[in-house]
């Protein structure tokens, strides 16, 4: 599918005033224990989009739960776009219209407004893992008569304007669509590598017993270990408990928390390599982007979507990544960073929720 072109920033608007947009941010908000990826795109973003003019402001999870509430707001301040996160109920099919407040007028302006950025996969694939080529959609599928849409419970024709980070396959189902990257550059390119460094290890994005044999690999081979989690989820509080007797004894540094913003020297300076071996289907991993940025190079599973664009050695199973990194860990070297800025990136953006505003009047 060919994209319009897109509108420029200094078309005037109609009507005039100022762009605004809402993006709406975890009930825990900014606090250095929490950030994440989520919190650094979203941060990034807005601040790009200010410097753009666009009037860029945050809402909580516990705020968007009731949608007839951001609804009126919506209209109220003459909201240009809204940015929820993928858990919004915007995004939950099968409920009736009263109870989600659909039969409302306003509550159709709202969807209207709705940029949905496709950071998570979970509402196509539970598992999280690489979404299934769509029978509809795919090319040289047999068309719709060859099976049902593998998005057709995530609203694929609108009327959300649909972002995603890269062209792949699955999200070819929404007519919509538009691909803006993520960007890493609110920290600054760097050399911190050190090629006989520790290892620095993310743990949570794969099983408890997979875990294990990272760490009894890398340890059982004399590697120092530098570890992070992904706290997000519960393989990572597992996890947290499994390298508890590692850290105790000294055989692993252990970084539990940390405000990327102001340590990320104390996260990547002095590692020989960032592994993440991770099952899921990455749309783009902040981590793994950083430790290019900072001059490391990146290991990771095959199959792990976007992650496999960042890494300079894969493997198939945790085993045979483990035995990879100890030994090449040295001397293998980082792939190129990734091209787009924030600047760049909230550009596109402003001009995705300009279009509406700037678009010429159809007719005669």
């Amino acid at each position: 599918m060919s994209e319009p072109p897109a509108a420029s920033l200094d078309a005037p608007l109609d009507p005039p005033g100022p762009l605004r947009a809402l993006l709406e941010i975890y009930d825990e908000g900014f606090t250095c224990d929490t950030w994440g990826g989520v919190e650094t795109a979203l941060w990034h973003l807005a601040e790009g989009l200010r410097e753009h003019g666009v009037e860029a402001e945050f809402y909580r999870s516990t705020e968007g739960a009731d949608l007839g509430a951001l609804a009126e707001r919506v209209v109220r301040e003459r909201v240009d776009a809204v940015f929820p996160l993928v858990e919004s109920p915007l995004f939950a099919g099968g409920a009736s219209p009263v109870a989600t407040g659909e039969d409302r007028p306003e509550v159709r302006e709202l969807r209207r407004r709705v940029v949905r950025i496709w950071h998570d996969v979970s509402r196509l694939s539970p598992g999280l893992a690489t979404p299934p080529p769509c029978p509809v959609h795919t090319p040289g599928a047999a068309g719709p008569s060859g099976g049902v849409c593998t998005a057709a419970g995530v609203f694929p024709d609108g009327p959300a304007r649909e972002v995603f980070l890269r062209d792949l396959p699955w999200t070819r189902c929404f007519g919509s669509r538009t691909y803006i990257p993520w960007a890493v550059d609110h920290l600054p390119p760097a050399d911190l590598r050190d090629p006989f460094g520790p290892v620095l290890l993310q743990l949570g994005k794969t099983s408890v017993d997979q875990a294990r044999v990272c760490l009894e690999r890398l340890t059982g081979a004399g590697l120092p270990v530098r570890v992070v989690f992904a706290t997000w989820s519960k393989e990572g509080r597992a996890a947290r408990e499994l390298v508890a007797p590692y850290a105790a004894s000294g055989a692993v540094e252990v970084l539990d928390s940390y405000d990327i913003r102001t340590e990320w020297k104390r996260v990547y300076a002095g590692a020989r390599l960032f592994v993440l071996p991770s099952v899921f289907h990455e749309t783009f991993n902040f981590a793994a982007a950083e430790a290019l940025q900072l001059g490391l190079p990146v290991a990771t599973l095959g199959d792990c979507g976007a992650l496999a664009d960042f890494a300079s050695l894969r493997a198939e199973t945790v085993a045979e990544l483990m035995d990879a990194v100890v030994a090449r860990g040295e001397s293998v070297r980082p792939a190129r960073r990734p091209w787009a800025g924030w600047r760049e990136v909230a550009h596109r953006y402003a001009t995705l929720i300009a279009a509406p505003r700037r678009a010429p009047a159809l007719g005669v």
